[in-house]
């Protein structure tokens, strides 16, 4: 089942994107109201206001939440603070790729899974890492223009702002670093260069770290087309959702299951 695109209650594209993502995904899942959810890496709490539309009990954790919640556990994916098999869902959004022990990540979130229970985890693509390396110069371009003609541009995720998934800050950038930063991308995960986030972002990397882990691999579903750098929000969405329901997704979500 698609999203109906015309329905966004949000002004903000970000915000926006992990809605109709989420929406997606629900749409696809066959579920009760009465489980037991467990979100990992909650953010700024957007989208644990929507699983609490659909679940009665929802548990967000965060190492640093960017939100002032009190409704967000701090606590780090590799040594969650819960019982033996105490979630029905473990819920994940644009998070692991973040995580520098994915293993221990992956070991953690499936001792407080039911055993019939699911992992739902949605991560970039390799076509975003394209779309990255690709568009990163116009963006560059574009903020050396409103620089020049003194136009502010809208707030963008910095580095530091994701701490909270993997527990590490950034380095102050010195001159030379700040000026190819403005000629190649910054990586956005945990890899030490662009082609090996590449090939990290592709479904065959992470079919084969899930089955390392012995998690079976469901189904994975492609999300929507968007471009990093926030290029045309809320322009070409029909076109977007086309695109991406033939492959060219910039976000899958997989669905997992323990094995027995």
């Amino acid at each position: 089942m698609r999203v109906n695109l015309e329905s966004k209650n949000s002004k903000s594209w970000h915000h926006f994107l992990r809605q109709r993502d989420f929406l997606q995904i629900i749409s696809n899942l066959d579920y009760g109201k009465n489980i037991k959810v467990l979100e990992v890496g909650a953010g700024d709490g957007s989208q644990t206001m929507l699983l609490k539309k659909y679940f009665s009990h929802v548990v967000s954790i965060d190492i640093a939440p960017t939100t002032d919640t009190k409704d967000i556990i701090i606590a780090n994916v590799c040594d969650l603070p819960f019982e033996d098999k105490e979630f029905d869902i473990v819920f994940s959004s644009n998070v692991l790729e973040h995580v520098d022990d994915i293993n221990k990540a992956f070991s953690e979130m499936k001792r407080v899974l039911k055993d019939d229970g699911k992992m739902i985890h949605s991560m970039p693509s390799h076509i975003w890492k394209i779309l990255q390396l690709s568009l990163g110069w116009v963006h560059s371009f574009k903020k050396i223009i409103y620089k020049l003609l003194s136009i502010k541009l809208s707030s963008r995720a910095h580095p530091d702002d994701f701490v909270h998934l993997h527990g590490k800050k950034s380095k102050n950038r010195y001159f030379v670093n700040k000026l190819l930063g403005l000629i190649i991308p910054t990586i956005h995960g945990t890899s030490g260069n662009h082609i090996s986030e590449f090939l990290r972002f592709r479904p065959a990397f992470w079919e084969k770290k899930f089955k390392e882990n012995n998690l079976i691999y469901i189904k994975k579903h492609n999300l929507f087309l968007h471009t990093p750098y926030e290029f045309l929000p809320f322009k070409f969405l029909s076109l977007r959702d086309f695109i991406s329901r033939h492959g060219f997704a910039s976000v899958y979500a997989y669905e997992l299951r323990k094995s027995r």
